[in-house]
């Protein structure tokens, strides 16, 4: 009789195997480092994590369920869907990182083989993978605990001002008409309209005029990006002494969150007795969810949701599953909003209502008649300016053309919003019209040119108040409540000198003078850099994030600000650093480019996405 061995794959008799716990935590860790990483600059409400943890958590509980009834074994079917969750909330990251450097379609066909693998690896085999387990989970802790405690001083933050909103009422107003304040995001004045989106939209204002309204036909934004605008009118003032105690260098953004929220125009109505009203923006900071009221539609994403979304694959799931994409969604609540604005004046009053439009401002979702579109690629609200290339032309005529459409389409809305606000209110209403900012076609935030800065800050500001005396036609965003509490209470801000400053997403508390450009390039003289990338095939689609990783190739570990970037392909690529700068000279000679000069540092060799590239490296010192 042969001996039967034992087999070497099985479990010891008496060794306790590891429970799998790592699935369940790197369900939550993406959410978790989303939080973390975010809330040190714009703080984000403890109870958006509820919804994505929830559902993540759930997620993984079922997966791991079906998957140990079919394999019989916990630890391999924990493993399977570890692998499955990093796949999933990685997918929008590695498409966001690759673009379209790859064929389309090869980041799903990708992630479909790596699970395919792990399925065959860890379904089909019959080890039990104790070591491996027992890893997973301490990894995972270890992620959820650096998360937590990277977290929870910002979840503090976020929940005390919360608290500190005020909702005091001690000085009752009767008789005051209601206050709409309602803010259309990157809509320009008129002669920028005209100058560069070849639009004549005199009939939309000679329409407000009749109706009442003052246009400020010479006004500019007091700042080049919202939260800032917001923070600085609402509560009447610049915000150079915030600048000071954040300081230059900083990043964080939580200050103009809660001054937005909590702000001194909301506290003084609230004194006088107005109801505070807000709709859903889809921005963290100007959704103001501490009002009386909240409008908001059913599916409503928040910031921090978009963002989470658009690192998983949930984006392919919401298309071909529920037929409705993150646009669908953005588009629903600009929609919403136009509708259910005169409803305030149902509410208890006085009613001051603050709605946030983000439109329109990129993205593009709506046609000249209101007709559905479909931006390319996973769901953003930056500023089409944000990418460059070679054609700046090109880049500009898209966006032109695009904004152009969705500014007549906001424009009809807003009309018959108005309508149906002064038909809806028992007496004159006060209606603010305003952009926070201009926009910007081909706005390079870190060396604006100077008509990117006229651009940006030209705004639409129209004043419906009703009996009284005309406005300033340069008024700027911070005289706004200055000019109107004046005239309806009687009190004494007076105006504060109209100004622009400009600053960079980098480095959003460091001012300059619109007016002043040059100040900034003398800032940053020397500290930056401008690439020069000649490569082996047709132009890149985001030329930021491809000239980023070949800075990274040339000078990796270190920090260096790229000025200026243009990426152009050719069928043959350049042989030689000197063939790419007598392209560059080239093109140089014939207008296409600005002259550098002729001090560069090059690289040759395969770029980020392993395509031919001849790179200079344009610098006034070497970083």
């Amino acid at each position: 009789m042969s001996a039967v061995l034992p087999d070497r794959r099985a479990p010891r008799a008496g060794l306790k195997q590891p429970f799998p716990f790592h699935q369940f935590l790197f369900a939550v860790v993406p959410a978790l480092f989303l939080y973390s990483h975010n809330v040190t600059k714009i703080p984000v409400a403890p109870g958006e994590l509820i919804l994505p943890l929830v559902l993540s958590l759930v997620i993984a509980l079922v997966l791991w369920w079906l998957l140990r009834l079919v394999l019989g074994n916990s630890r391999r079917a924990a493993l399977i869907v570890s692998l499955f969750l990093i796949l999933f909330f990685n997918y929008g990251r590695v498409v966001g990182a690759v673009g379209q450097d790859v064929p389309p379609g090869f980041p799903r066909i990708g992630a479909a083989a790596i699970l395919l693998i792990g399925i065959i690896i860890f379904g089909l085999t019959r080890r039990e993978f104790a070591g491996l387990t027992i890893f997973l989970n301490l990894a995972s802790l270890a992620l959820v605990l650096v998360n937590l405690v990277t977290g929870f001083p910002a979840l503090q933050r976020s929940r005390e001002a919360s608290r500190d909103a005020s909702r005091s009422t001690t000085q009752p107003t009767a008789g005051k008409p209601d206050i709409y304040y309602v803010i259309l995001d990157g809509y320009a004045r008129n002669d920028i309209l005209k100058s560069i989106y070849d639009h004549d939209n005199s009939e939309f204002t000679n329409w407000l005029e009749a109706r009442g309204f003052q246009v400020a036909r010479r006004s500019r934004s007091n700042y080049s990006q919202t939260y800032l605008s917001l923070a600085s009118s609402l509560n009447m003032t610049y915000l150079d002494l915030v600048a000071d105690k954040v300081g230059p260098e900083s990043q964080d953004r939580s200050r103009l969150i809660r001054m937005i929220g909590d702000s001194r125009v909301v506290k003084e109505l609230r004194q006088r007795g107005y109801t505070i009203v807000s709709f859903a923006s889809g921005y963290t900071g100007t959704d103001l969810k501490n009002a009386d009221t909240h409008f908001a539609p059913r599916w409503a994403l928040s910031e921090f949701q978009n963002v989470f979304i658009s690192t998983t694959a949930l984006p392919l799931l919401l298309d071909r599953v529920l037929k409705k994409s993150q646009y669908d969604l953005h588009r629903e609540r600009i929609l919403y909003a136009f509708e259910h604005l005169p409803d305030a004046a149902r509410l208890k009053r006085p009613v001051f209502v603050f709605c946030h439009i983000v439109s329109p401002h990129p993205p593009f979702v709506f046609g000249a008649r209101g007709e559905k579109t479909e931006p390319q690629g996973y769901f953003t609200m930056t500023e089409g300016g944000m990418f460059q290339a070679v054609d700046r032309e090109k880049v500009r005529r898209e966006y032109v053309e695009k904004y152009r459409a969705q500014l007549q389409f906001i424009n009809a809305k807003t009309k018959t919003m108005v309508e149906r606000i002064l038909a809806a209110s028992p007496q004159p209403p006060v209606i603010i019209l305003q952009g926070d900012h201009g926009p910007g076609s081909v706005l390079n935030w870190n060396d604006p040119a100077p008509e990117d800065l006229v651009e940006r800050f030209a705004i639409l500001n129209a004043y419906h108040i009703p009996g009284q005396s005309p406005i300033p036609e340069s008024i700027s965003p911070v005289n706004s409540f200055r000019l109107l509490f004046d005239r309806l209470f009687a009190t004494d801000y007076a105006a504060l000198p109209d100004q622009s400053l400009f600053s960079t997403i980098a480095e959003p508390w460091r001012f300059y003078h619109a007016d002043r450009p040059t100040e900034y390039a003398k800032r940053d003289a020397g500290s930056g850099i401008s690439v020069v990338a000649y490569r082996g095939e047709l132009q890149v689609s985001d030329p930021a994030t491809y000239c980023r990783r070949l800075v990274s190739m040339l000078y990796p570990g270190r920090t260096v600000t790229i000025e200026r970037f243009y990426v152009q392909g050719l069928h043959i690529p350049v042989e030689s650093a000197e063939d790419a700068y007598q392209h560059y000279r080239n093109a140089v000679a014939s207008s296409e480019l600005p002259d550098l000069g002729t001090e560069h540092e090059s690289y040759c060799g395969p770029g980020p996405d392993r395509i031919p590239v001849t790179a200079l490296f344009f610098s006034d010192s070497t970083p």
